[in-house]
């Protein structure tokens, strides 16, 4: 536990330090919400049944932006092997960098939901759909987190994180935008949606964490 809370601070400071990736991923996720709510307008007058594919594709492309940039730094600079051979659990590493990318991503999807609530005036700050958000968000993080690793050394790093990450969360971002139909009434079968994305969700995380020490030697 000490080594996770050494480990998590360094990250937040890193975090903080290098933040131009999260705010290039705040700022496509505005963008991208702002965009949505014009084209939707002229589209058609009832944009309710829509926010959840158009929630959870901001929030998906904007992790995966932020996400590959997880352990890019610290690869170049030498700083990820001096934390392989330091003595600390390899998941202790990882869950620290998991914990820092998680309250960076769930900020900028706050935020989202706040600007989206205004633009499209429907209510999306109930407790079930923040609580579904964040579900969802741990599955896709837990796996891009394990991914950025795995491009972490390699220059094409930007193309090679989507490509891989895209169809692996395929079932996650299908669930999450049906269990959010299901949090926003409409008629989705929403607890079944529920039930696949909190199983996607603890295969995505468990998963990672017994991969990364193999991922990480590479």
């Amino acid at each position: 536990m000490n080594a996770t809370r050494a480990v998590l601070l360094k990250d937040l400071r890193l975090l903080w330090r290098q933040r131009s990736g999260w705010l290039s991923a705040a700022t496509f996720a505005a963008i991208s919400v702002l965009t949505y709510s014009f084209a939707l307008d002229l589209a058609t007058g009832e944009v309710k049944p829509l926010l959840p594919g158009v929630l959870w594709v901001t929030f998906l492309f904007a992790g995966i932006i932020a996400s590959g940039r997880s352990f890019a730094a610290e690869a170049e600079q030498g700083t990820f092997d001096a934390l392989l051979v330091a003595p600390a659990p390899r998941s202790a590493i990882y869950g620290a960098k998991l914990i820092s990318n998680l309250i960076a991503l769930l900020l900028i999807e706050v935020a989202v939901l706040v600007m989206a609530t205004i633009l499209f005036n429907t209510a999306l700050l109930s407790v079930e759909l923040i609580a579904i958000m964040m579900l969802g968000t741990l599955g896709y993080v837990s796996l891009t987190t394990l991914l950025s690793t795995l491009g972490s050394r390699v220059r094409s790093r930007e193309v090679l994180i989507p490509v891989l990450a895209l169809p692996l969360l395929t079932p996650l971002l299908i669930a999450a935008v049906r269990a959010t139909g299901g949090a926003l009434d409409l008629p989705t079968g929403g607890e079944a949606w529920l039930l696949l994305l909190a199983v996607f969700t603890a295969w995505s995380a468990l998963g990672s964490v017994l991969l990364f020490p193999f991922v990480a030697e590479q």
